[in-house]
């Protein structure tokens, strides 16, 4: 694989397509800081979902649209200005490890001093770095049962910091988070915005999440010069297998595709074929998958599992 094509993947990987429900949930965290902007009180956010359901995807595009960090320089010197920050919770979590996380993502490494020290520190670095939005990512090590002397101490941590600093915070974490809502009203009341994402559902709607999903990414691959024909992700017999795959997991989806456009590189092809997705499904360790490699099994015995599935989940 040459240059040229390593980098036509890099780029096909880092484009993200808003289905509906994804661009609802976009849309709900432009909602939080508008709010935030037009009430004068910090009006937060909560995603919650499974691994693989694309919360650490929406919180870095929504990062991203504020612009990257630049350089402004006042009466005091150059200083590095942060619309949009976004850090993920160490683990093991304490006050002390989260706030020496955020200092130095804040570009400071300076993380001496006692806990006290190095809040007035993060909660200046906030203000100094223009920060917009604040993003936290892996909340749900603050539910595990080796955090639960730190949980109320952290959760009383952040919202001082949100009571200081005005500005709206973004948690992201599994749906176990959502029990810190439940359980602490104080916490409930600064996010009052919960999303909610899930692997995706199998429809073969043209409007659904699955084949909007599909269409555009089918649509990227095919808009390039790279490749000018052959199966599209659309297709029936891609399309149910990759579910089938993948159980609706975004991350898996993704990740099978990529292996497969590598395959199809690989063997200098105009396009993709069923044999470059099964190649690529048995080299992965598929946890979701219904079936071992469902690009090797029939159609019947894909539809099968998945309607099963669906069916036992509903």
């Amino acid at each position: 694989m040459n240059n040229s094509d390593s980098h036509w993947l890099c780029d096909f990987s880092s484009q993200i397509v808003l289905f509906p429900s994804y661009h609802h949930a976009y849309t709900v965290l432009q909602k939080s800081v508008e709010t935030t902007r037009q009430r004068g009180i910090p009006t937060s956010a909560m995603v919650i979902g499974p691994s693989g359901c694309g919360k650490s995807t929406l919180c870095k595009l929504f990062r991203d649209s504020f612009g990257g960090p630049y350089e402004f320089v006042n009466a005091e010197g150059v200083v590095t200005i942060r619309p949009a920050f976004y850090c993920s919770v160490p683990s093991p979590v304490t006050v002390k490890s989260f706030a020496k996380t955020v200092v130095r993502g804040l570009g400071c490494w300076d993380t001496s001093g006692d806990t006290v020290e190095l809040t007035y520190r993060l909660m200046t670095l906030l203000k100094t770095c223009g920060v917009e939005v604040c993003e936290f990512d892996e909340f749900q090590w603050l539910v595990r049962p080796e955090a639960e002397k730190a949980r109320n101490i952290i959760i009383d941590w952040l919202i001082t910091i949100i009571n200081d600093t005005q500005i709206p915070f973004i948690l992201a974490g599994t749906p176990e988070c959502k029990v810190l809502l439940d359980h602490r009203e104080a916490l409930a009341r600064r996010f009052p915005y919960l999303i909610e994402l899930n692997h995706l559902s199998y429809s073969e709607a043209r409007a659904s999440d699955y084949m909007t999903l599909l269409s555009k990414l089918d649509e990227l691959i095919y808009s390039a010069d790279r490749l000018s024909s052959g199966a599209h992700l659309t297709d029936t017999d891609i399309a149910v297998r990759l579910y089938a795959a993948t159980a609706g997991s975004l991350e898996y989806i993704r990740m099978i595709l990529h292996g497969a456009l590598q395959h199809a590189i690989a063997h200098n092809r105009s396009g993709l074929a069923l044999d470059d997705f099964g190649q690529a499904c048995g080299l992965i360790n598929m946890k979701k998958s219904l079936l071992p490699n469902p690009f090797f099994e029939s159609i019947g015995a894909c539809y099968q599992k998945i309607y099963g599935e669906n069916h036992e989940n509903s």
